[in-house]
């Protein structure tokens, strides 16, 4: 059994572990972790759920085991570990693992540590979906990705992944006005989702410059597609948006104001053509936004942790992606944030690496947090 942390971040980068081929790789970490003595098991789509210790207060570690597809080289070299997942996210994985795995449990008088490692984060919902589904009832929680090791990431956005298929009648473009082009409606949805989303953003929105993106509604085109022939009016359009938003709005308030608005322009635009026109909508992704108060306890720790080993004060972060915290964090009703050694601009390039000293430090200040968590939490609970 590897017990050399850069040799079992090493050997965790050289399984190549992309959305669905995750096997290997989590039965590898299963076994680091049933060697250490923890108690692991596989939910049914291979989600890796391990637990040490006894009672209160439960703190779940929770990261992804895959990567996105495109297998790279594992190579060392200048004091950094180059490969596919060298950021995201095997690094912050490794060193969840490896500090549970070398934690002394035996200071402990109560408290759990429970770890997941999920399926999927890269392609699907599949992996969290389940995973909530387990019967934990953790107290807190960190999810383990990239924010550099002197950040704690706080809030997240929410998304909504919004499809929308307008179908009409097709016709020759000699006599286009007899017929509706379907890709002209899907740009007439796109600027209506725009117009909303910017009206909504004026009047809901928080204003904070240094926040400015993370406080705003922001939606992105992602996809358009339509029409066969360039003699022929389109009779079919697909429109993919993708919309990020924080979390003092919900996605069913901005849902509803998207849709009267398209309701209205559809029944205004069959007046004016005296034609039908279908419009579909399919919303293939739909996660709210979360963000944690940072005066909370688990956030306290960490920041000790982080000060007593790196010597520097911690910042504390909003990021404007999405990540799988926010599930956890609404689902469980829990403080939960984002921790990991890394640099997030690298996720997903041909050049992801980590520098090897910055995770080694990372292990440190977990095993300095654990302590200074569950310390922080007996003693607020003598003092109620």
């Amino acid at each position: 059994m590897i017990e050399d942390a850069k040799d079992f971040l090493k050997r965790c980068l050289e399984f190549y572990s992309p959305s669905g081929q995750e096997k290997e790789f989590s039965e590898f970490i299963a076994a680091y972790l049933e060697h250490h003595d923890f108690l692991v098991n596989f939910d049914k789509v291979g989600n890796i759920l391990a637990k040490k210790g006894i009672g209160e207060p439960i703190i779940l570690l929770v990261s992804h085991l895959d990567t996105i597809s495109g297998e790279l080289p594992v190579i060392e070299k200048d004091g950094k570990l180059y490969g596919r997942g060298a950021v995201d996210c095997k690094p912050s994985l490794a060193a969840m693992v490896y500090s549970i795995a070398h934690y002394d449990f035996n200071q402990l008088n109560k408290g759990t540590i429970i770890f997941g490692g999920i399926i999927r984060e890269e392609d699907s919902l599949i992996g969290i979906n389940e995973f909530i589904k387990s019967n934990i009832t953790p107290n807190y929680a960190i999810f383990g990705e990239p924010t550099k090791v002197n950040q704690i990431c706080i809030g997240y956005k929410g998304r909504i992944c919004i499809g929308f298929r307008i179908l009409t009648e097709s016709g020759h473009v000699a006599s286009s006005w007899q017929y509706v082009n379907a890709i002209e409606v899907g740009l007439e949805i796109w600027n209506i989702i725009k117009g909303v989303c910017w009206q909504l953003n004026e009047t809901y929105c928080l204003k904070e410059p240094n926040l400015k993106y993370f406080n705003q509604i922001i939606p992105n085109l992602t996809v358009i597609t339509g029409g066969m022939l360039t003699n022929c009016i389109p009779s079919e359009c697909i429109v993919q948006v993708d919309i990020r938003f924080p979390p003092n709005i919900t996605a069913e308030f901005i849902l509803e104001k998207l849709r009267q608005k398209i309701i209205d322009f559809k029944h205004v635009y069959e007046n004016q053509i005296a034609k039908r026109i279908q419009i579909q909508e399919n919303v293939s992704s739909l996660i709210e936004g979360f963000e944690v108060d940072g005066e909370n306890m688990i956030i306290g720790a960490l920041r000790w942790a982080i000060f007593n080993t790196c010597n520097e004060k911690p910042k504390l972060i909003k990021k404007t992606g999405t990540t799988f915290i926010n599930m956890i964090g609404i689902h469980y009703g829990i403080p939960s944030i984002t921790y990991g050694p890394g640099d997030p601009k690298l996720e997903h390039t041909v050049n992801e690496f980590i520098d090897i000293n910055e995770f080694l430090t990372s292990i440190k200040i977990y095993s300095r947090f654990y302590t200074k968590f569950f310390e922080l939490y007996h003693n607020k609970s003598k003092d109620s």
